[in-house]
C-alpha cells in the first residue's frame, strides 16, 4: 500500500475490505490533475484507510470518473420517463453541454457554476431561463448521488438568480380580437379555446376528442400540471367551433397543425403564436397571458368567487389565484374614482377657473375667502 506517480498522475494503492487490491487515480474536485502533488496523494490514501477502518468505504467512489455528457444522456432518458414535458430538459441541456462537455462530474464545483451563470447573463439570457438550466444541473447531480456515481453533491448550496416580480399581462377584448383575426386558420380555434377556458398550453396541445363532451358541453382536462383532473364548461361559440373541427378531424387530437399533426413540439407552437402576435401589432405578450386574461376577467369583471374560478382554472392554492385580482387597471381606476363621491368642495382647478372669472369683476378677496372656508370644512 502506498502512493506513486505514473505518466504525470498520482495514484494510491490499497486493499479493499473484500481483500482485493485497488489502484486509484487521485482526483480533487475543482483541481487540475496536473496540480495534484505527493502530499495530496498521501492525504487521499489516509482518507481511504479511515473509510475502510470505519466501515464507510464506498466502492462507487473509486470507479472511473463519469463524464458530464454521459450523465446528461442518462438524465435526459430519466426525464423522458418522468417528466410530462421532457423537451424543456432537452432544450436546456444544450447550453450546459456546450460548457461542461468533456469534464468529469467530480471535477465540477460551485465556482464553475458561478462562471456559467455570469457568462449566460453576459449574453443576455433572462434569469428565468438561466434558473431552468441551473435547476436541471442540480437535479442531474442529485441523481448522480442516487446512482452512486459520486458520494455527495458538489453543487449543494447552489443559488438561483433573483427573478423580477411577476406582472400578469391581461388582454383587452379588442386586443384579443386583433390577435384572433391575425392568426392562421388552424391556430384560431386554439386561441379561442385558451381565451374561453383558461387552459394551459400543454393541456390544449394534449386535448383529445374523447375528452370533449358534446352532449353536456364540457371539456375534461385529464392531464394537468398538478395531476388533478377537472371539467370546464364550454360556451356556445367555442362549442360550435369544436363541432366544426370534429367534422373534418382525422386524428385523436382536437387541435392540429395545417398538416393535420398534433402540436407535440414547442417550436411549432411558438412559430404560429409569434406570427399571429407580430401580425396583430398588439403589445408583446405570452401565450400563457391568455390564461391570465381568462382568470382575471372572471374574478375582476364578472365578480366570480374564488372557489368557482379555482375549480375551472385548476389552481389548488388560493394565494396563487389572488394575484390575478390585482391586474385589471380599469377596475382600479373605477375604485379610486368612487372616493370623490360625497366631496362637496371644489377642486383647485375649478377654484382657479372661478377666481379668474370673478377677478374680472374685482371680487378676488371674496373668492379666496370662499375657497379657504370650503377647504377647511
Amino acid at each position: 500500500m502506498g502512493v506513486y506517480k505514473k505518466d504525470n498522475r498520482w495514484y494510491i494503492d490499497y486493499y479493499q475490505p473484500d481483500g482485493k487490491r485497488k489502484r486509484e487515480t487521485v482526483t480533487i474536485p475543482g483541481v487540475d490533475p496536473n496540480h495534484i502533488n505527493r502530499q495530496d496523494a498521501i492525504k487521499a490514501l489516509s482518507i481511504r484507510k479511515a473509510q475502510i477502518a470505519e466501515g464507510k468505504f464506498d466502492i462507487a467512489q473509486t470507479d472511473k470518473p463519469v463524464l458530464f455528457e454521459k450523465l446528461m444522456d442518462m438524465y435526459l432518458q430519466w426525464a423522458k420517463d418522468n417528466h410530462k414535458a421532457p423537451e424543456r430538459d432537452i432544450s436546456a441541456s444544450k447550453p450546459l453541454l456546450s460548457v461542461f462537455k468533456g469534464k468529469n462530474i467530480n471535477s465540477i464545483n460551485l465556482w464553475h457554476v458561478e462562471q456559467y451563470k455570469s457568462n449566460r447573463k453576459s449574453i443576455g439570457r433572462k434569469p428565468e431561463t438561466i434558473n431552468k438550466e441551473l435547476g436541471i444541473l442540480r437535479r442531474m447531480f442529485n441523481l448522480a448521488v442516487q446512482w452512486k456515481f459520486i458520494s455527495s453533491n458538489p453543487l449543494k448550496g447552489l443559488k438561483l438568480l433573483k427573478v423580477p416580480n411577476f406582472k400578469p399581462r391581461v388582454l383587452k377584448d379588442r386586443e384579443f380580437q386583433k390577435l384572433y383575426d391575425s392568426a392562421s386558420k388552424h391556430f384560431k380555434p386554439i386561441l379561442l379555446c385558451a381565451y374561453m377556458t383558461g387552459m394551459r398550453r400543454g393541456e390544449i396541445a394534449k386535448l383529445r376528442w374523447e375528452d370533449v363532451d358534446f352532449e353536456d358541453r364540457y371539456i375534461h382536462v385529464v392531464e394537468s400540471k398538478n395531476n388533478e383532473a377537472r371539467s370546464i364548461p364550454v360556451s356556445g361559440m367555442l362549442m360550435n367551433t369544436l363541432k366544426e373541427l370534429k367534422k373534418s378531424s382525422e386524428t385523436d387530437y382536437v387541435f392540429t397543425t395545417h398538416e393535420g399533426k398534433p402540436y407535440t413540439h414547442v417550436t411549432v407552437w411558438k412559430t404560429v403564436w409569434n406570427n399571429a402576435l407580430k401580425k396583430s401589432g398588439i403589445e408583446k405578450c405570452r401565450f400563457h397571458d391568455l390564461r391570465h386574461t381568462f382568470i382575471s376577467n372572471l374574478i375582476v369583471r364578472e365578480k366570480e368567487d374564488f372557489a368557482t374560478v379555482m375549480s375551472i382554472s385548476g389552481h389548488r392554492d388560493i394565494s396563487m389565484l389572488k394575484r390575478y385580482s390585482h391586474t385589471h387597471e380599469e377596475a382600479k381606476k373605477i375604485a379610486i374614482s368612487k372616493l370623490e363621491k360625497g366631496l362637496k368642495f371644489e377642486t383647485m382647478d375649478t377654484y382657479l377657473d372661478t377666481k379668474a372669472k370673478i377677478e374680472d369683476k374685482g371680487d378676488s378677496e371674496i373668492i379666496d375667502l370662499t375657497y379657504d372656508n370650503q377647504r377647511i370644512s
